[in-house]
This record gives C-alpha cells, sequence and structure tokens, in this order.
C-alpha cells in the first residue's frame, strides 16, 4: 500500500484492485453455493460479498494509518 506525498492518505493501488476484486469473486461464490447455486441469487450474492470484502479492507486500512 502505498501513500501520497502528504503520507497521510493512502493510495488505493492496482495491485489493492486486483486484490480487493479476487476477494469478492472468491467470496461470491461462495455464497452463492451456499444458497444451492440458484441462478435468481447471483446479484444479490454479489452485491452482499462486496460490501463484505469492502468493509473488512477499509476497517484493515483505517487501523494501518
Amino acid at each position: 500500500m502505498k501513500q501520497t506525498k502528504r503520507g497521510k492518505i493512502p493510495v488505493f493501488t492496482i495491485d489493492d484492485h486486483l486484490r480487493v476484486q479476487q476477494q469478492i469473486e472468491k467470496r461470491a461464490y461462495e455464497i452463492w453455493q451456499a444458497r444451492s447455486r440458484r441462478q435468481d441469487s447471483a446479484l444479490d450474492d454479489w452485491v452482499r460479498a462486496e460490501h463484505e470484502v469492502l468493509e473488512d479492507f477499509i476497517i484493515r486500512r483505517q487501523g494501518s494509518l
């Protein structure tokens, strides 16, 4: 995780984005499998995974400031 010249605000790097995206994909798949692989739940599963992963990312990032 890189920081700006001011040293206060961390920058969301390409590596951060790719890592978070992979975590969202993995978590959405886990949720989808747990819900019996229902096709009509895929979007809800994705949104839930985004929320969980991004919330965790933000909490960890704030703890490192």
